[in-house]
């Protein structure tokens, strides 16, 4: 890698900004370009586009401006890259503009699924992806005083986008077309207690419904279901997943995979000069070992980390996905990692499950919180396989991130009944009653 190598990224959230910063920290002589959208400025997580768009923070607590590249050297084009020539190796802009790379990271991440519903294009109705959007919905909020929204999706981003609005004083209806909350993400045996909290929190949720259409003049003025029924909307929040934007690779002629852009252990495209990164790549599932997607931050930062790296010579090998995530709802959190297991047992693994209920505090103390963890094992080789963690202790994340490590660590259900955590009355659970040491026991015990 000499001083005059031109390394172009495409996108500027987790993973191209991370693969930008690190290339210039490591080797500050590099020509690195970023191309964005025409809109984009800075650099903003999209972990606080929910919050942003209930008024809770402001973008400037979240956003860092576009100094964090300039003063590093890093050249900014706000022009979309439309295509790129892989034999001229250029990146052709949407303005007309014409970058030369040695090396191209792809990392234009995913864009929101607008399912096909009559009346998706209508006023009022919002995905949330951009701080734009988190802009759009705010400002409807507050100048047509919503009273009513619905929600469409009960995944993560879903409930905690309910949770912000409810908290404002809206009547928010979360519809969900399967049968529990957190699909795909946590089983339902862990989700009954959560989803009557949910309509405790006078959230108006509705399982197994399915949107037939949005209805209204010019603007969103009620939802109609399936079943036949209709309810009145101010406002509609559509989040049910992203797909991976691979258009240009796929034009490019790079190889794709079942369910994205196609990568090597080291990032590497079907094109050697060319990387990916974030949540436009498909990867190995650690468990499984099939190829899955990991559209969550972590996997993105990650993974522009590790492809600076190796465009700077090294050969780190990208981590298979075991997706950690956490989400909260009002006073619950919910934490999960690997697979549920509903989601082992479609994939042919037979699996052992424990549950156990203890407080993140020692039992004599007067502010103790309850939560709830579920531990899944694969049954053949008794390993750890998936996790989930529901409560009202907000120090559960770290539990569930150990979990992560156990799992990427091939612990069995033996080795984590032996867990030792440190213990303190005000901030952990009492060493007797630690339950991801008790369900691993309980667990253990069944596959004797």
């Amino acid at each position: 890698m000499n001083e005059k190598t031109k390394i172009v990224i495409i996108g500027c959230s987790g993973a191209g900004a991370l693969a930008a910063r690190m290339l210039k920290q490591r080797q500050p002589s590099l020509d690195v370009t970023i191309v964005r959208e025409e809109d984009e400025q800075g650099l903003l997580t999209r972990c606080a586009i929910p919050y942003i768009s209930c008024g809770d923070i402001s973008i400037d607590s979240s956003y860092k401006d576009d100094d964090i590249f300039t003063s590093a050297g890093i050249r900014i084009v706000n022009s979309a890259a439309v295509s790129f020539d892989r034999s001229k190796k250029t990146v052709q802009c949407i303005n007309g503009l014409e970058l030369i790379y040695d090396k191209l990271v792809l990392a234009m991440g995913a864009q929101p699924i607008t399912p096909p519903i009559d009346g998706i294009g209508l006023d009022g109705v919002f995905t949330l992806r951009k701080s734009g959007d988190a802009l759009r919905i705010l400002n409807r909020m507050n100048m047509q005083r919503i009273k009513k929204c619905v929600l469409v999706g009960a995944g993560a981003i879903g409930i905690e986008t309910a949770y912000l609005i409810a908290k404002k004083g809206v009547r928010v209806s979360l519809v969900e077309m399967l049968p529990h909350v957190l699909p795909g993400a946590f089983d339902a045996n862990m989700t009954s207690e959560l989803e009557k909290y949910i309509k405790e929190r006078n959230v108006d949720l509705r399982l197994n419904t399915k949107v037939k259409s949005l209805n209204g003049n010019s603007a969103i003025e009620e939802v109609a279901f399936d079943s036949g029924e209709k309810i009145k909307a101010e406002m509609v929040i559509v989040s049910t997943g992203v797909r991976p934007r691979i258009e240009i690779a796929k034009n490019a002629g790079l190889e794709l995979g079942k369910l994205a852009l196609r990568v090597n252990q080291y990032l590497q495209t079907s094109d050697p000069d060319i990387y990916a990164a974030g949540d436009l790549i498909e990867f190995a599932n650690y468990v499984t070992g099939k190829p899955g997607l990991g559209q969550l931050r972590p996997n993105a930062v990650i993974g522009g980390r590790i492809v600076a790296k190796n465009i700077l010579g090294r050969r780190i090998e990208y981590p298979p996905f075991i997706n950690g995530f956490a989400t909260k709802f009002f006073d619950k959190s919910m934490a999960g990692t690997g697979l549920t297991e509903e989601l082992a047992k479609r994939e042919g693994i037979e699996t052992v499950s424990a549950i156990r209920c203890s407080d993140d505090q020692h039992s004599m103390m007067v502010d103790k919180k309850p939560f709830t963890v579920k531990l899944v094992f694969n049954k053949g080789n008794k390993r750890i396989i998936g996790g989930q963690i529901i409560g009202d202790s907000r120090s559960m994340i770290k539990s569930i991130d150990m979990l992560t490590v156990a799992i990427r660590s091939d612990w069995t259900a033996e080795k984590l009944a032996t867990l030792r955590c440190a213990g303190q009355p005000e901030l952990s659970p009492d060493p007797g009653s630690e339950p991801i040491a008790l369900a691993a026991e309980e667990a253990d015990s069944n596959m004797l």
